[in-house]
């Protein structure tokens, strides 16, 4: 027996619960009060029993204001988003990010079970996403421009020019990397069909370095060039590039090298002339 006054074990534990449900309840008013979120509660037919929060404000609501008043019939004309709360009130927690009224929201819905496991119920916390989703565009923009202005300096870099009927010279200038060098390779080889080239000069006079699966993609490009009907010649290639293409192990026995890209005009003028083709009348190229 406890004498008066005393507090039982079962009374220390409803005590020490009802203090959990006062902090618990202290968080989440202070989450209510000073983020930009609502909170709503539903009963398993879709009736409002709780609606809180400062971002009803957003759209000019008063926490409780609809309490009492079905979401399903609130929302009926618009079926989707009554679809998904269909599917909250049946047990199918979800996310969605949807714009309305000017405004991007972000919801979760949480469903509610009973003791034996039964839907019982929903619960929803949408936040106002407006300023992140703001920020999330802006962003974007900025990186769509900086690829923009990326793909445009590649282009520059490595432009594709048509320096004798039939005869396209692709000059490369810095350090070329494998990323370039796969983008290079289907711009020229488009533009090969297209101009109906007989042969592509790869100049590489310019290019201060390759790295090591760069070498690898010179060889493909000529033998893609190959199988489109044309030739391709590599001019300029310099002292270290060729080092490091030995390196490497690659055969270059079955590829035309010239060391310049006035020799390989030269040489092309001379091909079409002994072939009899149009344009194989060789410039005074000195």
């Amino acid at each position: 027996m406890t004498g008066a006054g005393e507090l039982t074990a079962g009374d220390e534990i409803q005590n020490e619960l009802a203090e959990e449900r006062g902090e618990a309840e202290l968080l989440l008013r202070a989450v209510l009060d000073h983020l930009p979120i609502s909170v709503a509660r539903y009963d398993r037919e879709g009736v409002f029993t709780f609606q809180d929060g400062k971002g009803l404000g957003v759209v000019g609501m008063k926490p409780g204001q609809l309490v009492g008043a079905n979401v399903l019939d609130l929302y009926a004309d618009h079926e989707e988003a009554v679809e998904d709360l269909r599917r909250g009130l049946a047990g199918e927690a979800s996310h969605q990010i949807y714009e309305a009224h000017g405004v991007v929201f972000e919801s979760w819905q949480v469903p509610v079970r009973d003791q034996r496991g039964q839907p019982d119920g929903l619960i929803t916390v949408t936040l106002d996403a407006t300023e992140a989703s703001q920020r999330e565009r802006e962003l974007q923009i900025q990186i769509d421009r900086i690829e923009k202005q990326q793909r445009v300096i590649r282009d520059l870099s490595t432009p594709i020019i048509e320096v004798w009927d039939k005869v396209l010279t692709l000059p490369m200038v810095g350090v070329v990397d494998s990323l370039r060098i796969s983008e290079v390779m289907d711009s020229l080889l488009d533009a090969i069909v297209n101009k109906d080239a007989r042969f592509a000069i790869l100049d590489l006079t310019g290019v201060d370095a390759v790295d090591t699966g760069t070498a690898g993609y010179l060889i493909e490009m000529i033998n893609a060039i190959r199988l489109l009907g044309a030739e391709g010649i590599i001019t300029g290639i310099r002292s270290n590039v060729a080092q490091t293409m030995i390196a490497l192990g690659l055969d270059l026995s079955s590829v035309t090298t010239v060391g310049n890209l006035r020799a390989g005009l030269k040489l092309c003028m001379r091909r079409m002339a002994a072939a009899g083709e149009r344009g194989g009348v060789a410039p005074a190229v000195k």
